[in-house]
């Protein structure tokens, strides 16, 4: 069964609260801290929220640790599908521009950058 938390972290993150989700993984993170998969998946997370803000700088930095950090899962892990991570990933370091720090919004939509498949619990 699943720890509580880890559920927790999906249902956030399907509700838009990508820095709540980032913080209860954490929470667990904190008690494994040699658990890369649940540090990759805090960064996917904390991805969303840097996206939301047009933080472009950060999303970068964050996608290629991420990378790092799920790569040696791949292709699936706890339920995610992680080769359909890493794919998002990838899609986000071509589009997102480099040494830019931030950019408006309407800018950062015309990137077309889905919301990063994760799966969805109950």
């Amino acid at each position: 069964m699943p720890h509580p938390l880890y559920l927790q972290f999906f249902r956030n993150y399907h509700q838009e609260e990508y820095w709540e989700a980032h913080e209860v993984l954490e929470e667990l993170w904190q008690t494994q801290r040699d658990n890369d998969f649940y540090h990759g998946l805090i960064q996917i997370a904390a991805i969303m929220h840097q996206l939301r803000r047009g933080k472009v700088r950060g999303a970068r930095k964050l996608a290629t640790t991420a990378r790092g950090y799920l790569r040696p899962y791949a292709p699936y892990r706890e339920g995610v599908d992680l080769a359909q991570v890493l794919s998002w990933l990838e899609n986000c370091l071509q589009k997102l521009p480099d040494q830019i720090e931030k950019i408006p919004l309407e800018d950062l939509e015309k990137l077309a950058i889905p919301v990063c498949p994760l799966p969805h619990v109950e």
